[in-house]
C-alpha cells in the first residue's frame, strides 16, 4: 500500500548568504508504506533459515498423520487437520516475526533547479552600452543600466522562476556574497505551462535595491579568478547553469581557461551576456593641462592644454578635425566656474596630441580654479569624464613668510633652504643653531635666536625645521609656538634626523612637561629607541616610499603639472636609506607615506615616512627621513616643487583665517571612481568655542547636478572636539560639488573634487566578444547578446530539480502483544488436544 500526500508550499529562504541544505528544500511530501523482509533482500542465511521453516511445515504435516493412526476412523482426519494447523499457524507466526513486516514512512524533499546570475560591477561598466554615433538615445544608456534594466524591468527573473531558483552575485576585483535569492515557484508534480504565469508565494518577498546591488564601482575586473571562486562556492546537481553579464574587459587575475576547465570537470553550463560596443568608440581627451600652481598678483602666465583623440579617423590615417576648448575661471567668491576664453585645437591624428594655450593675468590675490574643457563639434564621444581638468592657481601679493630652524647644515636644510629662498613667493629667513656670527647663507635674514616676541614669531606663515635642538628654545617659547599653530593658523614641518630627535623622543612629557608642546605638534609618536638611526651599518639598502592611499591622492605630492603622470616620479625615485622609527600614529593624523624596510616594522606596522595633522586652526606635517634631496638625481624641480608645495600644505591655515568658523579640508582634488575620499572638516561657534553637536551633515552634489541621499554625515573627533571627520565614496565619474554649512552663524564653505576613470577600467571600452566566446566554450553554455537574453535564456537552461530523503520513521508491525498471545495459545491448545486425545 502506497499513501502520497499532495506536496507543501514553498518553504522561504533566506534572501542572502550560503544556504544550508533545508534552506535550499522548496517543497516537501511524505510517503508512507508497507514492507517487509522479501526474498529480493534475502542473503543466503534467510534462504536457509527460511527452508527451515518449509521443513519443519512438512514435518509437522507428517508427524500428526504417524500420531493419529492410532485414533478412530471417524473423526481422525478432523483432529490430524486441527492440530497441524495449530502447530504450522506456530510457525506461520515465527515466519511472520522473521519477515519483519513494518511501517515506513518517508519525507521526500525536492531541492529545486539553481540558476545563479554574476553580474560586473567594475568602473568599465559606466561606459554607454552601445556606440552613441548609430544607436541613438539607446546610446547614452550605461551598460550597468542595460543589465538593471533586463534584470528588473524584463520577464526574465519570472521565466527563470517558474523552474529555477535565482541566486545573484557580483563581481569587479573580488566576488561579492550572495546578495538575493528569488525562490522557484515550480511545484514538483504538477504542470506549469510556459505560458502561464504562476502565482507568487503567500509569503512576500522583499524586492531587490537593483541600483544599489549593481553600482558600478570597482577599480578592477577580475573576471577569471572571481568566476572560478564562484564555481567553487555553488557547484552541485541541482546547478542548471551560471550566468554571467559582462563587457568581458577582464584586466587583472587570470583568464578564461581556469573557470572554463572548472565548468567542463564539474559539469556547469556557462552563458556569457555580453554588454557594451564592439566597435572602436570615439573619444576627445584633455591629457594634460599644465598651469604654475602660484604666480605673483599682475605677472601674466600661461594656462597649456594638451588635446588628443582615439578612433576619430581611420586605423592608420590623418586628416584634419577641429574641436573647441574652453576655459573656466572660478575665485573664491564665484559659486560657479564662468567661461573666460576659448580656443580651437586642430586634431590631425589619433594618439597626436594638439596644443592650445591661454594668458591670464591676475587681477586679484586668493586661490583661483581654472579648468578647461574640451568640446567636439560634430562628435558624439563614447565618454566625456575625461574631457575636462581643473587646476588650482595661487595668486599672491606678498610673500608667504618661512622661519627655518636647522640643528645643523644637513644637505636637505641646504637644498631645500636655496629652493624656497629661490622662490619669488617666499621670503625665508634662517636660524642655523651650530653658526655663529658672521656665517653667509642665502636667506632674507639671519637668525641667532628663536623669536622672543608673540609679534616676532606670529609673523611667520611656516616653521621649517630640520631636526632642531628643542632645548635651546626657551619654554615660554615653546608654548607660545603651540598657540600660534592652534590659535593663529600657523603651519609647521617637523623633519627628524640623526642628532637631537633621539634626544626628544627619549622625553616624558608626564615627568617634563615642558617639551609637551612641542610633543604636540607631532602627527606621530616618537620611537625612544631611535639612536639606531645614526648606525650606519643598518643602512646599506635604499627603500622606495611607500605612498597610502592618501598619499597617491594628495595634490601637494604631484611634482608634475599632471596628474596622470605624478606617480611615475614616486616609482621612478629610488626612496632613503633611514627613517626615523614611530611607535604609533595620532587619532586624527593623516599618513601620507610609509618607509617599506620590512625589518623596521614595528608595533604600529611600517615607520611612517610622511604624515601630517590639523592642529587647531593650523596643521602640523612630519617627515622622518632628512634624505629627501636624493629626488633631485631625478630632476632638481622635482625636488624643488616638493618643498614648495610642502610648505604651501602647511600654511594651508593661514591662508584660510578668513574662514575660521568653518573650514573644509582635502587631501586632494582628483579622484578615481571607487576611491574613499577622506573628509574633515573644523566648525567652531561664534565664541570660536567646539560646537556641541557630535555630527553634521555635508552636502554633495554628484555630476549629474542632483545631492546625495543620505547626505555624508561627519563625526566629531573626540581628541579634537572642533574637528570632524568623515568618508565619501565616489562612483560616478566627473565633477563633485561639496558644500558645508555652518549651523549657527550662516557661513559655508565650498571644494570640488573631480572624479576620474581608473586607468586600468579605461584601457580598453570594447566589448570582448572573443574572450566571452572562450569562456563558456565546452561547457554546454553559449554566448548571447544582451538584447536576445530575456527571450532565449530561460529555454537553455533545463530544470535540474530533484527529490532526495530528508526524513524516515520506520514502525514494526509484527513486535505486537497480541502477536506473542496468539503463538501462545496455539500452542496451549495444540498441548491441550494431545493430552485429551492421549497421544504421546
Amino acid at each position: 500500500m502506497l499513501i502520497l500526500p499532495p506536496l507543501a508550499d514553498p518553504v522561504p529562504v533566506l534572501a542572502a548568504g550560503a544556504p544550508s541544505v533545508l534552506a535550499q528544500v522548496a517543497q516537501t511530501r511524505e510517503v508512507t508504506q508497507w514492507d517487509y523482509h522479501g526474498p529480493a533482500q534475502w542473503e543466503p542465511t534467510d534462504w536457509l533459515l527460511a527452508g527451515t521453516f518449509l521443513l519443519a511445515a512438512v514435518s509437522v504435516v507428517g508427524l500428526y498423520v504417524r500420531d493419529t493412526r492410532a485414533l478412530p476412523e471417524r473423526g481422525r482426519w478432523w483432529w490430524r487437520s486441527w492440530m497441524t494447523l495449530l502447530r504450522v499457524g506456530v510457525l506461520g507466526g515465527l515466519f511472520l516475526i522473521f519477515l519483519n513486516p513494518h511501517e515506513r514512512t518517508e519525507t521526500q524533499a525536492y531541492r529545486p533547479s539553481r540558476v545563479v546570475l554574476l553580474v560586473d560591477t567594475s568602473a568599465s561598466m559606466e561606459q554607454p552600452e552601445l556606440d552613441p554615433r548609430n544607436s541613438g538615445t539607446r546610446g547614452v544608456r550605461s551598460r550597468s543600466a542595460a543589465v538593471r534594466a533586463l534584470l528588473a524591468d524584463s520577464p526574465l527573473i519570472d521565466m527563470l522562476r517558474r523552474t529555477h531558483q535565482v541566486d545573484l552575485y557580483t563581481f569587479d576585483s573580488d566576488l561579492s556574497d550572495n546578495l538575493h535569492r528569488f525562490v522557484s515557484r515550480f511545484r514538483a508534480g504538477e504542470a506549469n505551462p510556459p505560458g502561464q504565469t504562476l502565482a507568487p508565494s503567500a509569503l512576500p518577498e522583499p524586492t531587490p535595491d537593483w541600483e544599489r546591488l549593481l553600482q558600478p564601482r570597482g577599480q578592477a575586473t577580475r573576471l577569471g579568478d572571481s568566476l572560478d571562486k564562484l564555481l567553487v562556492e555553488v557547484q552541485g546537481r541541482s546547478l542548471a547553469g551560471v550566468v554571467v553579464f559582462t563587457d568581458g574587459a577582464n584586466n587583472a587575475g587570470r583568464g578564461w581557461q581556469a573557470p572554463n576547465q572548472r565548468a567542463r570537470e564539474a559539469g556547469v553550463r556557462l552563458f556569457a551576456v555580453g554588454t557594451g560596443s564592439t566597435q572602436p568608440p570615439v573619444n576627445l581627451e584633455l591629457a594634460k593641462m599644465i598651469a604654475p600652481s602660484d604666480v605673483q598678483l599682475g605677472d601674466p602666465f600661461e594656462i597649456t592644454g594638451l588635446v588628443q583623440s582615439s578612433g576619430l579617423f581611420a586605423p592608420g590615417a590623418s586628416g584634419r578635425h577641429v574641436v573647441r576648448v574652453e576655459l573656466y575661471e572660478k575665485g573664491a567668491a564665484d559659486s560657479e566656474p564662468k567661461l573666460v576664453d576659448q580656443a580651437d585645437a586642430a586634431l590631425e591624428a589619433d594618439g597626436v596630441a594638439a596644443t592650445v594655450m591661454f594668458e591670464r593675468q591676475p587681477a586679484a590675490a586668493g586661490e583661483v580654479e581654472y579648468s578647461l574643457r574640451v568640446v567636439g563639434t560634430g562628435v558624439v564621444e563614447t565618454r566625456q569624464d575625461d574631457n575636462l581638468k581643473a587646476r588650482m592657481v595661487n595668486v599672491f601679493d606678498r610673500p608667504l613668510r618661512i622661519l627655518v630652524i636647522a640643528g645643523g647644515p644637513m644637505r636637505d636644510y641646504q637644498f631645500a633652504k636655496n629652493a624656497l629662498h629661490r622662490h619669488p613667493s617666499m621670503q625665508v629667513d634662517v636660524w642655523l643653531q651650530t653658526a655663529s656670527p658672521g656665517i653667509s647663507q642665502d636667506a632674507h635674514q639671519l637668525l641667532f635666536d628663536f623669536p622672543a616676541t608673540r609679534e616676532e614669531l606670529f609673523r611667520y606663515d611656516v616653521l621649517l625645521a630640520f631636526d632642531p635642538d628643542w632645548s635651546r628654545v626657551p619654554e615660554a617659547a615653546r608654548a607660545m609656538l603651540e598657540e600660534w599653530v592652534t590659535e593663529f593658523g600657523g603651519g609647521v614641518v617637523l623633519v627628524a634626523g640623526d642628532v637631537y630627535t633621539p634626544q626628544l623622543a627619549a622625553v616624558d612629557p608626564e615627568r617634563d612637561p615642558a617639551f609637551r608642546p612641542i610633543l604636540n605638534l607631532y602627527p606621530v609618536v616618537l620611537d625612544e629607541m631611535g639612536l639606531t638611526l645614526g648606525q650606519r651599518r643598518e643602512s646599506k639598502q635604499v627603500y622606495p616610499l611607500g605612498l597610502t592611499q592618501a598619499g597617491g591622492a594628495a595634490d601637494f605630492l604631484q611634482l608634475t603639472d599632471d596628474p596622470a603622470t605624478a606617480p611615475e616620479v614616486w616609482q621612478e625615485f629610488p626612496g632613503v636609506y633611514r627613517c626615523y622609527p614611530t611607535r604609533a600614529r595620532k587619532s586624527g593624523a593623516t599618513v601620507y607615506a610609509e618607509f617599506t624596510n620590512p625589518l623596521s616594522r614595528g608595533r604600529d606596522g611600517q615607520p611612517v615616512l610622511l604624515a601630517g595633522q590639523r592642529y587647531g586652526l593650523g596643521s602640523g606635517l612630519y617627515l622622518g627621513s632628512p634624505e629627501m634631496w636624493r629626488l633631485r638625481s631625478l630632476e632638481e624641480s622635482y625636488y624643488d616643487r616638493f618643498w614648495v608645495k610642502l610648505v604651501r600644505k602647511a600654511a594651508e591655515g593661514r591662508l584660510k583665517r578668513g574662514l575660521e568658523r568653518a573650514v573644509l579640508l582635502l587631501e586632494g582634488r582628483d579622484y578615481e571612481i571607487g576611491q574613499t575620499v577622506p573628509l574633515r572638516a573644523r566648525l567652531v561657534d561664534v565664541n570660536f568655542q567646539p560646537l556641541g553637536d557630535a555630527a553634521i551633515s555635508l552636502d554633495v552634489q554628484d555630476p549629474s547636478g542632483r545631492p546625495l541621499i543620505p547626505a555624508p554625515q561627519l563625526q566629531q573627533d573626540r581628541n579634537r572636539p572642533e574637528e570632524y571627520f568623515g568618508l565619501l565614496r565616489v562612483a560616478v565619474p566627473g565633477r563633485y560639488r561639496l558644500e558645508l554649512k555652518h549651523p549657527q552663524v550662516g557661513e559655508s564653505v565650498t571644494a570640488e573634487i573631480n572624479v576620474v576613470m581608473p586607468r586600468l577600467e579605461a584601457a580598453d571600452l570594447l566589448q570582448d566578444v572573443a574572450f566571452l566566446k572562450n569562456l563558456v566554450e565546452g561547457t554546454g553554455g553559449r554566448y548571447l547578446e544582451l538584447a536576445e537574453a530575456a527571450e532565449v535564456l530561460p529555454a537553455l537552461l533545463p530544470n535540474e530539480g530533484h527529490e532526495f530523503l530528508l526524513d524516515e520513521r520506520v514502525r514494526e508491525l509484527w513486535d505486537r502483544p497480541w502477536l506473542l498471545i496468539l503463538i501462545g495459545l496455539l500452542l496451549s491448545a495444540e498441548w491441550l488436544t494431545r493430552k485429551l486425545l492421549r497421544l504421546a
